[in-house]
Parts: C-alpha cells; structure tokens; sequence
C-alpha cells in the first residue's frame, strides 16, 4: 500500500514563498538589462581591479563596458539565476546594490550548478559575502532543484576558499596552473557540496524543508 504523503500546510509554503528572496540582512532581486544595474556591475564591481580579478580568471587587462555589458545581458538570458545583491533601506528609500549573485545551470540534465558572486569593495569584509552563499545555496535546493552546485577559485584567493568550505562547499579536485597572474602560474580549486551534503547542513529530512 502507498504511503500517503504529506502536504504542507498553506501558511507554510506562503511564508517560504513570501521569504525566498531575503536573508537575515539583505534582499535579492531580478538582475535588469537596464542601464542602472549595468552602470552599477561595470563602476563597482568590473571595474575594480582587485574584484575583478579574484572573480574571473581570464586575462588581467582593462576591459570596455560594452564587452562588460555583453557578458551580463547574456548571463540575465541565461543564467538559471542572476540576482542583484542589495541592502534593504538605502539613502532615497530604495534598496542598495552591494553585488550579484548567479548560478548558471551546467549540463541540465545532471542538476549540476555554478555559482559566480561579487561584492562591491565598499562591502567587503562585513560579512555579507558570506550571507549571499549561503543563501545562494539555499535557492539552488531550495527553489532550483539542484542535485549540486559548484564553483572554482584560485587558491592564492585564500580567503574565499575559507567562505566556500565554511559554508559546506567541499573539493573535488584541483586544476593545476590553471591561472597565470604576475609572471606566475597558479593551481585553482574545484570545489562543490551535494544536496545531501545541505539537508544534512541544514538539519532537514530528505525531501522535506
């Protein structure tokens, strides 16, 4: 005989639903092909150097907008998520932008995701780097049906490798000399957590939120 299965109640499923997009400090909301997020991506995030850099492992040069603004109206296209990071009261009332967030579906059939973040320097080190994974995590099992989501850093980036295996991400493997920087070559980790790996994280049954 099937077991019958459980139905979550209507005030619970409304208030997950209702909260999706919010963490303990900061709000989330649909990257926008306009000009505002896209000013905002290319002056504080593209355009620093350092952040730049430690997000992206292609060639270190001054990239145009056009190209910046290319790569993220083809991401919003895209991406299974591309969300702007932002704090909730800004100085006129309207939520401030702090970064993005994305998880860009690799080989659907495999549930398999990628996870890119950058911060603007002007919120680095207040811990909101932190919040966005975390919660970035919680969409890709949440809401995203993903079986596991991933992601690569170099490992002079130090710090992030510590966020990453803070908040469950675990390595896979490593690629070796895989970023050239400064004259040197530079191996960069490969590192993913698993579904289970999150409802065992998060204290949750199988299945069940």
């Amino acid at each position: 005989m099937a077991t019958k299965k459980e139905v979550v109640p209507m005030d619970v499923m409304t208030s997950a639903l209702g909260n999706a997009f919010r963490s303990e400090r900061l709000i989330y909301r649909a990257l926008e092909d306009n000009d505002a997020d896209l000013d905002f991506i290319f002056t504080h995030l593209e355009s620093d150097p350092v952040t730049a850099a430690l997000s992206n492992p292609s060639i270190h040069r001054p990239v145009s907008k056009k190209v910046i603004d290319e790569r993220f109206k083809l991401l919003i296209k895209t991406a299974m998520l591309a969300t702007m990071v932002c704090l909730p009261d800004g100085p006129s009332g309207e939520p401030t932008p702090i970064g993005y967030v994305s998880v860009k579906e690799y080989l659907p059939f495999q549930r398999r995701g990628l996870l890119g973040i950058q911060i603007s320097p002007a919120y680095q080190n207040k811990g909101y780097g932190t919040e966005v994974i975390n919660w970035a995590i919680d969409w890709a099992f949440r809401w995203g049906g993903l079986h596991s989501l991933a992601l690569g850093a170099s490992l002079y980036n130090e710090r992030a490798v510590s966020v990453y295996r803070k908040a469950g991400f675990k390595q896979e493997g490593v690629s070796r000399e895989a970023v050239y920087r400064d004259r040197k070559w530079h191996d960069v980790v490969q590192m993913a957590i698993l579904e289970n790996e999150w409802e065992e994280l998060r204290g949750l049954a199988k299945g069940r939120e």
